[in-house]
């Protein structure tokens, strides 16, 4: 079964309350989150709620309106369920509570967003104990893009769905 750990502003982008995001960003946000739902893929979440705690203060779970709403209301009801949804443990490291065991101390992701680590933590810490690689779904952050090649280094799949727009 495929993995993948979602972004938080792809659900964002999906519920179409993403301030930069074009129409066919929109489309591909909400096609993506609809693809891992259809195709049984499981949605990968840290043990300690970062992630699923990121994802709850973006959404509106009672109207159930939005497909990054529905997508988020699915995974807290399906939190146990490894069809549907796997806590990973990742281990925090002292201090802020943005700097995990599992994040990668290659000096070329040093500057990466601290707030991001979970999702790079969660991707390692999912390979180590499974031997399988998860993908990142990455929709809005260009400051992703910068740190690709250490990704690649560090065998963390990026999925980019909302390639950079160029102004016309």
């Amino acid at each position: 079964m495929n993995a993948v750990i979602v972004d938080t502003n792809v659900i964002i982008a999906a519920n179409g309350r993403a301030e930069h995001a074009s129409p066919d960003c929109v489309a591909r946000c909400q096609q993506r989150l609809e693809q891992i739902r259809s195709q049984s893929e499981t949605s990968l979440v840290d043990d300690d709620w970062r992630i699923l705690n990121e994802y709850k203060k973006h959404v509106d779970l009672k109207t159930r309106k939005g497909i990054g709403d529905l997508f988020v209301k699915r995974l807290l009801q399906n939190r146990r369920n490894p069809r549907v949804c796997t806590m990973v443990q990742i281990t925090p490291l002292a201090g802020n509570g943005t700097d995990f065991d599992e994040f990668p101390a290659a000096e070329a992701l040093s500057d990466f967003d601290p707030a991001d680590r979970k999702f790079i933590a969660v991707a390692i810490a999912y390979r180590c104990k499974f031997a399988q690689n998860a993908t990142i779904l990455q929709a809005l952050d260009r400051k992703w893009e910068e740190f690709q090649e250490a990704f690649q280094q560090e065998e963390v799949h990026i999925e980019f769905l909302c390639p950079l727009e160029h102004d016309a």
